[in-house]
């Protein structure tokens, strides 16, 4: 995918959640339960990061008093709603661009998720350039969960088919396997949201491209795909 092309694509998600923020914010007040288990991961004393926290629900289910919180997002106003709703001194909220180095030092985090994010990063080179951003920052045995929608499903089908279709007749310019998903808030406002989908095999791939070991990567309830991924840790040298 050409840089322009990238660039125009983030722009518009930006400007896009900014536009729903509220009524984005109201439809996911809680997280996915059936997800909820990813919380089992996170220890006293973490370092998280959440990337891509829009309005930092990923809280309600990690015990926020006994970790240091780090959301990064791209949308600012699902930040402010995020800042207004946690405003605990261990809970860190962050705007980041997507096209530049994420602001911490090597190694820093000790678990890292991506609740349904990477779908929305254009082009295989961001999406590996990001990857291994995260890989940067995360220690030596460190975990990452990583979640994007299923779109291989019925209801997403055409979504996929219509830009096959347009790429063949040379009528758009995204990749293979891009698509667009409607949101709608309550003021009519209609956010035309880009998505890749991914396929479980692409996740992995992806993901130990950057020097992830992958400990599972699999369809999840049919309508995400979730990835456990860990940082190997540090091999000492024998002494000669």
């Amino acid at each position: 995918m050409k840089q322009e092309v990238v660039e125009k694509i983030l722009r518009e998600t930006e400007d896009g959640y900014d536009l729903v923020a509220d009524k984005f914010s109201e439809t996911r007040k809680y997280f996915w339960p059936e997800l909820e288990f990813i919380k089992n991961y996170a220890n006293s004393g973490d370092k998280i990061m959440d990337f891509g926290c829009g309005n930092g629900r990923l809280l309600e289910i990690i015990p926020s008093d006994e970790i240091d919180y780090y959301g990064l997002d791209i949308s600012q106003k699902l930040l402010n709603i995020a800042r207004q709703k946690y405003t605990k001194e261990n809970i860190h909220f962050q705007k980041i661009s997507c096209l530049e180095s994420l602001p911490f030092a090597d190694n820093f985090f000790n678990i890292i998720y991506a609740i349904a994010v990477f779908h929305h990063l254009p082009g295989q080179e961001l999406r590996q350039q990001t990857s291994r951003e995260l890989f940067r920052v995360l220690k030596p045995g460190g975990i990452m969960f990583v979640t994007v929608w299923n779109l291989w499903q019925k209801k997403y089908w055409k979504n996929v088919l219509l830009q096959w279709v347009a790429r063949m007749s040379g009528r758009n310019k995204l990749d293979w396997n891009d698509c667009h998903v409607e949101f709608r808030d309550n003021r009519g406002n209609v956010f035309s949201r880009y998505h890749h989908a991914f396929t479980a095999t692409e996740m992995g791939k992806l993901f130990c491209s950057a020097g992830f070991r992958s400990r599972k990567c699999k369809v999840f309830d049919k309508r995400n795909i979730v990835l456990m991924a860990q940082k190997p840790s540090l091999v000492k040298k024998n002494k000669l």
